[in-house]
């Protein structure tokens, strides 16, 4: 029988021959969220699961906030819906409220130290990805402290949506005994070393076990955030992972998540 890094070695040996590894894709990250499409409201109505969006937004003259948060309803998983919403809620009140001290704490230090207020922003967006037997979508937080440059931070869901529902991390894809780290972490810098662009700026040594990442087209997309891999001007790299080079690798259950 072959060693795990045997088998991780052919399968990307095939990766290769087959050509089919994409670039890199940068994200825009110095611009507020931009808001969720009504569209995707309805196309996750049409498949059972609605996910519908709760809206906050406040302006002052030392902060503005314009918040729009995934609600989601029609998990196989009550209890587990229930914790998600909640959970999702308070992130972003926590947020709020981080935004509302912070802006006031600054605006007390520019009048009694006589310079400018560079007014705080706060934004936070959504994007579904998928509904069904997985629900996956991402939260997308930009805030803005009155700096060089805002921060934009996404978090990516991949839920289960079975008896007892899980969000997924990407080692409950895989197989036991498979190294799949050595499969993306090979693929990953290959594509670095490939892009001219890349390969002299990107610092990256291995994903770790709670790495982001999301499904598309069928293929498997690492995320990372602004600062993880790469400068600032890089925004948030994320590499496309061709399904012929992981769907052997995953547990069935998640391939069936997949269909």
């Amino acid at each position: 029988m072959k060693s795990c890094k045997s088998l991780a070695a052919g399968l990307i040996g095939s990766a290769i021959l087959l050509g089919a590894v994409a670039a890199p894709a940068f994200a825009a990250s110095a611009q507020p969220a931009a808001p969720v499409k009504q569209a995707q409201t309805q196309a996750a109505q049409q498949k059972g699961v609605v996910i519908t969006s709760k809206v906050i937004r406040q302006k002052t003259a030392e902060y503005e906030a314009n918040i729009t948060i995934p609600v989601i309803s029609g998990l196989a998983d009550k209890a587990f819906e229930a914790k998600l919403n909640a959970d999702l809620l308070k992130q972003a009140q926590d947020a709020l409220q981080n935004c509302q001290i912070m802006s006031r704490e600054d605006a007390a230090a520019a009048k009694k130290y006589g310079y400018p207020l560079r007014p705080h922003a706060l934004d936070i967006s959504y994007e579904v990805h998928s509904v069904g037997k997985l629900v996956a979508f991402s939260l997308q937080t930009y805030s803005y402290t009155g700096g060089a440059h805002g921060m934009t931070d996404v978090t990516y869901y991949n839920i289960a949506n079975v008896d007892k529902a899980k969000n997924l991390s990407l080692s409950d894809l895989f197989q036991p005994g498979y190294d799949y780290r050595y499969v993306l972490n090979h693929l990953i810098q290959q594509q670095i070393q490939a892009n001219p662009e890349t390969k002299d700026i990107y610092s990256f040594e291995a994903i770790s076990d709670n790495q982001s990442f999301s499904f598309e087209n069928g293929n498997l997309v690492i995320h990372f955030s602004q600062y993880e891999i790469a400068p600032y001007a890089a925004g948030m790299p994320a590499f496309t992972i061709p399904g012929h080079s992981f769907l052997n690798l995953l547990k069935p259950e998640v391939r069936a998540l997949l269909l």
